[in-house]
């Protein structure tokens, strides 16, 4: 037996995996995002701007890293020791993930890059507004049992198949997603143009760079084309 097959290491082994997970996602998205809104987006030198891509890239991966060895850490108290008394681990999940971000995500230490931990804490938040919002469907569904004609025929929802109740679920979330997507981009160039300074920094860069283009002058099709 080695020491990656013995169960007496395997606690250990698992937060160091998920460290390292964290290190390689955290690195190839930050790298990307940060090389073109640099590129793209800001003036100067171009090796400044190289370096400022690596500390944002470490700055991510560190992020990634640390919350998952505190949240591998937490959970892994919380269900072997049996805190909670031998409750869900479900519960013991949100207690650890709540527990990591206090210390890495919620800036109360000031530990980490607060641009990127708004950033990433803001993607994660439109994701769960959105999964919330589906699971509640979900429950006024299976609960309600609400009745829909289906070929001049009354049906309950339990009494669809399961490729109908999927359709029909689809189009609310279809129908959601629209308002949805108009609602947040109303909003996006309402503040964008009453308050600027509130918007997420890349957010804001690229938005002038697409937009603000009313004083442009552009001599030439070269010119205008950015050839």
């Amino acid at each position: 037996m080695t020491v990656l097959t013995n169960p007496l290491y395997r606690p250990i082994l698992e937060i160091i995996r998920s460290a390292r997970n964290g290190i390689v996602y955290g690195g190839k998205i930050r790298f990307s995002h940060a090389l073109v809104i640099n590129l793209l987006y800001r003036s100067g030198p171009i090796r400044p701007r190289l370096i400022e891509v690596l500390k944002a890239t470490r700055s991510h991966a560190e992020v990634l890293a640390v919350f998952a060895v505190i949240y591998k850490f937490a959970l892994s108290v919380l269900v072997n020791d049996q805190v909670l008394g031998g409750n869900s681990k479900t519960l013991s999940k949100f207690i650890a993930g709540s527990f990591s971000s206090w210390i890495v995500y919620s800036q109360h230490f000031n530990l980490f890059h607060p641009g990127i931990t708004h950033q990433i804490t803001l993607y994660c938040f439109s994701r769960v507004l959105v999964a919330g919002c589906k699971i509640l469907l979900d429950y006024y569904l299976n609960c309600t049992q609400p009745t829909y004609s289906i070929h001049e025929k009354i049906v309950k929802y339990r009494e669809l198949s399961v490729n109908q109740q999927s359709k029909l679920r689809q189009n609310y979330y279809n129908k959601s997603w629209k308002y949805f997507a108009v609602l947040t981009w109303g909003l996006v160039m309402l503040i964008y143009d009453t308050h600027p300074q509130y918007l997420q920094s890349s957010l804001r860069h690229s938005m002038h760079y697409i937009y603000d283009v009313e004083q442009d002058v552009w001599p030439s099709w070269k010119d205008f084309f950015g050839i």
